[in-house]
């Protein structure tokens, strides 16, 4: 078990947001906020890290190792035998775009299975189709 971490903004970030605290999120803080997005729902990297920014009180929350422990959660889903209740398809690049991980095509048919149309494009990635409707914000 990871524990998440408040760190300063690196100076790197800042040109990005400014000065303050940055939480690099455990990925078990991150799958606790996923299990919570209903069936039919799809939401960002960007607003599942707003949430938690706000949960640890922080500026905001690492969109990278967000994204990177959603990442985890996939490749441990197709492995392991973890909590296979986190549905860690729901949510999606702020773009649109499914995130990619070793089982992305699993990722699109659960998001498929669900209702939502998929756009596959030339350069082997997969777009969402999604209405405000659809959008989940916690």
């Amino acid at each position: 078990m990871t524990t998440s971490k408040i760190v300063d903004i690196p100076l790197k970030m800042e040109k990005f947001y400014g000065k303050g605290s940055m939480l690099h999120p455990s990925i078990e803080a991150v799958e606790e906020l996923i299990k919570t997005i209903p069936k039919g729902c799809i939401t960002t990297i960007d607003v599942l890290a707003k949430r938690l920014a706000n949960d640890f009180d922080t500026d905001v929350t690492c969109p990278m190792r967000t994204g990177n422990a959603i990442k985890k959660i996939a490749e441990r889903y197709a492995i392991d035998t973890v909590d296979h209740n986190i549905p860690f398809w729901r949510v999606i690049r702020s773009n649109a775009f499914v995130i990619k991980s070793k089982n992305y095509e699993f990722s699109a048919s659960q998001i498929e299975a669900e209702g939502f149309e998929l756009l596959y494009t030339k350069s082997d990635t997969i777009k969402v189709i999604i209405d405000t409707n659809s959008m989940f914000s916690f």
